[in-house]
């Protein structure tokens, strides 16, 4: 047997005070963190992915409020293991030059609201509400109401290869519908105003999402719900082609 994994975070908590303390290099560190681990969550990789973002989260409101780092140095044995509080440890920040206090204040500006705004994207969910079985279809429709004023979104989503000889796929979306629901139902909108899909529009899947805090649509809630979507519906053809070949090991 293979060794097993070890399970890591990508970052740990005094990222912060790694030298050099300068903001443009915790810019671009913040940044990097970011892009690796949007990579998991695209893989559906949630955990340890959310422990991680969750301790983040909680070390940087502890450093703006106590001036003090929480840490864990638990081995985590398995990737849904979870982290309790009698897993976290606090200590004292490293004392710092007067020229690394400032950029400490700045580095700690910076990335308290991004952090935060990072963990509520992630947060997001998506549910599919019709039509499961036809996921593979690669066409459908999903929506998102605005918890705030309640506008309702629906797109028609249809997921092509980026060219003939490309693995590669794209996302195309088309928002037919962006009002109050008033007294429509989500499929009376679509049979509506669905333009793509016109012959076969109730047998086509339909996703729910959802996000917590206020964020721009086209700017980053829809580029989100479309990564979310082609990595879902990705997840879904690797496991019916290994269900596929493993029928024709079988046979």
């Amino acid at each position: 047997m293979g060794r097993k994994k070890k399970i890591e975070f990508l970052m740990n908590t005094e990222w912060m005070f790694e030298k050099p303390i300068d903001q443009e290099h915790k810019e671009y560190k913040l940044l990097s963190y970011f892009q690796k681990m949007g990579k998991k969550l695209d893989n559906m990789e949630l955990y340890p992915s959310f422990i991680e973002l969750s301790l983040h989260l909680a070390n940087i409101q502890t450093l703006i409020k106590d001036k003090k780092i929480i840490y864990t140095d638990k081995k985590f044995s398995t990737i849904d293991d979870e982290l309790l509080v009698k897993d976290l440890k606090i200590k004292e920040i490293p004392k710092l030059e007067i020229e690394e206090i400032d950029e400490f204040t700045k580095i700690l500006s910076y990335s308290a609201p991004r952090m935060l705004e990072y963990f509520n994207i992630a947060k997001s969910v998506w549910e599919i509400k019709k039509n499961k079985d036809n996921v593979l279809e690669k066409k459908g429709y999903f929506y998102y109401t605005n918890p705030k004023d309640e506008q309702l979104y629906i797109w028609e989503f249809d997921i092509k290869p980026v060219n003939k000889k490309s693995p590669e796929s794209k996302t195309l979306v088309n928002l037919i519908y962006s009002d109050k629901k008033n007294n429509l139902t989500i499929t009376k909108i679509i049979n509506t105003f669905s333009h793509w899909n016109v012959e076969n529009k109730t047998k086509l899947p339909l996703f729910e999402m959802t996000c917590d805090g206020e964020f721009p649509i086209n700017e980053t809630l829809l580029p989100l719900f479309k990564r979310k979507l082609i990595s879902y519906v990705n997840q879904v053809q690797i496991l019916e082609n290994y269900k596929k070949n493993k029928e024709q090991l079988n046979s």
